[in-house]
């Protein structure tokens, strides 16, 4: 019966990586972002975007470092205020947790194009010049067996 579960676990893990699950959660981050500055993504670099780097991801561009990007965001500090609970992961910030690598990795490839898409359509709103349409480099969907 555990491993059972433990396989119906890692399942239910796996679905939450998705190209749909990480535009969802970005979303949420970029909603998010709106409410502590509405011009954020102006300051995002979607060529150099990349999730799985402290200094390059979103907060890391926006704040010089992923870990103090999440204090300044208020999505992470040591009181108990309501924010102090605040997901990373829910909000596109950081990859699905308790997954296997590969999901991991896959997972930073969602978010990625995702974040990317959004910070280009929101600079082509703008009418930047050089907000460019995002290129889709998805990966086949992986689920563990």
């Amino acid at each position: 019966m555990r491993a059972f579960l433990q396989k119906w676990i890692e399942r239910w893990r796996a679905r939450r990586v998705s190209p749909a699950q990480a535009a969802k959660r970005v979303a949420r981050g970029a909603a998010y972002l709106d409410d502590v500055d509405p011009t954020w993504y102006r300051a995002v670099d979607p060529d150099t975007l990349e999730l799985s780097s402290g200094s390059s991801c979103i907060l890391g561009q926006l704040h010089g470092e992923f870990r103090l990007g999440l204090r300044r965001a208020h999505l992470f500090h040591l009181s108990s205020a309501p924010r102090a609970n605040l997901s990373p992961v829910s909000y596109g910030f950081f990859h699905v947790q308790n997954v296997s690598a590969e999901l991991q990795d896959r997972d930073y490839t969602y978010l990625n194009q995702a974040w990317g898409a959004e910070v280009r359509a929101r600079l082509a709103r703008d009418g930047d010049v050089n907000a460019r349409a995002p290129v889709d480099h998805r990966p086949e969907p992986l689920v563990p067996a």
